[in-house]
């Protein structure tokens, strides 16, 4: 594990359990200096710009784990589930800045989470599975942006987290206007 790898996983628990925490509660977490926290992530904006193009990966490493058998809706809710398990070990996001599609890596990452459920939303209407009022890549970027509206509400008490999967995929049943079978 690189040293930033050691940096990051410190900086996410640490932020997670105390999002006031200080640099210094952070390298101390890594086993670091200050200095060298610092000379990795010159301000605790870019620690956070950091953690979030991890979580990114990691979201689609996991759609790409993500089996390819089953009917629409059933890819869709699987990919939902493993796009909020990486969500939720990333709580330290919850109050963060959004996502900086001007940023090229940031876009080019979230767009590589929802050109698959695009994809996947766009066959659910070829197949009369779905009904959709809005297109497909808008419904896949709305189906993104409840992961993190649901880690928000488990993070600050108003969402109980044994019901945040469920809530967000009746969410995504709305939108994908999914017909009953």
């Amino acid at each position: 594990m690189s040293r930033d790898d050691m940096l990051l996983d410190a900086a996410t628990a640490v932020l997670a359990r105390d999002p006031g925490a200080s640099m210094q509660d952070v390298a101390r977490a890594a086993g670091v200096g200050r200095a060298t926290l610092y000379r990795r992530h010159p301000s605790r904006e870019d620690l956070l710009a950091a953690i979030r193009l991890r979580a990114l990966r990691e979201c689609t490493a996991a759609l790409a784990d993500v089996p390819a058998g089953g009917g629409p809706w059933e890819r869709l809710a699987r990919s939902v589930r493993a796009l909020t398990a990486v969500v939720d070990r990333y709580r330290v996001l919850a109050n963060a800045p959004r996502l900086d599609r001007s940023d090229p890596e940031q876009r080019s990452l979230a767009d590589r989470i929802e050109a698959p459920l695009a994809g996947i939303v766009e066959e659910g209407v070829a197949r009369g599975e779905f009904r959709l009022s809005v297109p497909a890549p808008v419904a896949a970027g709305m189906i993104v942006a409840l992961l993190p509206a649901a880690r928000r509400g488990v993070v600050e008490g108003g969402v109980d987290p044994g019901d945040a999967e469920s809530a967000v995929l009746d969410a995504v049943a709305g939108i994908v206007g999914r017909r009953p079978r």
